[in-house]
């Protein structure tokens, strides 16, 4: 199944997604409508709720990760000695050295405060069995949802594995959190606060 989450979409968005899966190539999607978009993480929130597979997966909308990228992880996913305590995760390649060192910076602060290995913790697609989502019992609503789902699945003995995906120019639409270097540091700060209050609430 695909389900294309619309997060608050002020445009023609519904109808667009509408008039696609009312195809029949297109009979496997399905839409989950945010009536106010919440956050990012609260769109894919509402998104791995309402899916019906024992294998999730989420990933973003604006093509800069191939939708393959999927089936890759799914396929690493049992190539694992304990796929149901597995989660995969995209690598990046391609990006910008300054992405790369923004990146970097997250995923040592996130190590040494958290105690878990976690790189490149913003790449897509994230793929793991559906009973993992019983252990994300508060998820955060924004940009922090990433971290949340890799360290609630470390905290759980989830192994992570990972795949090689190119990373390439946004397709469609327009960053909200990275339109300048000032963005990118603020949202960053934010995500530095979540990691030390994971910490402080002992990861819930």
């Amino acid at each position: 199944e695909l389900i294309l989450v619309d997060n608050g979409s002020t445009d023609a968005t519904a109808e667009v997604l509408a008039s696609l899966i009312a195809q029949p190539a297109y009979r496997f999607a399905r839409t989950v409508r945010v009536p106010v978009n919440r956050g990012y993480g609260y769109g894919i929130w509402q998104g791995l709720l309402a899916a019906r597979g024992e294998t999730l997966a989420f990933s973003h909308a604006d093509q800069q990760c191939d939708a393959a990228d999927v089936f890759t992880a799914y396929h690493e996913l049992f190539r694992s000695r304990s796929p149901h305590s597995t989660l995969v995760k995209g690598r990046r390649r391609g990006r910008a050295l300054q992405s790369r060192f923004v990146t970097s910076v997250m995923s040592v602060v996130a190590g040494v405060v958290l105690g878990y290995r976690l790189r490149d913790i913003n790449a897509q697609p994230k793929l793991f069995p559906s009973e993992l989502l019983e252990d994300l019992s508060a998820p955060p609503n924004g940009f922090e949802f990433d971290l949340y789902v890799l360290y609630r699945a470390r905290r759980a003995g989830y192994q992570v594995r990972t795949v090689p995906v190119e990373f390439g120019p946004r397709a469609h639409g327009v960053s909200k959190w990275a339109t300048s270097v000032f963005s990118r540091w603020r949202t960053m700060l934010g995500v530095f606060r979540y990691i030390f209050r994971l910490r402080l609430s002992g990861g819930a």
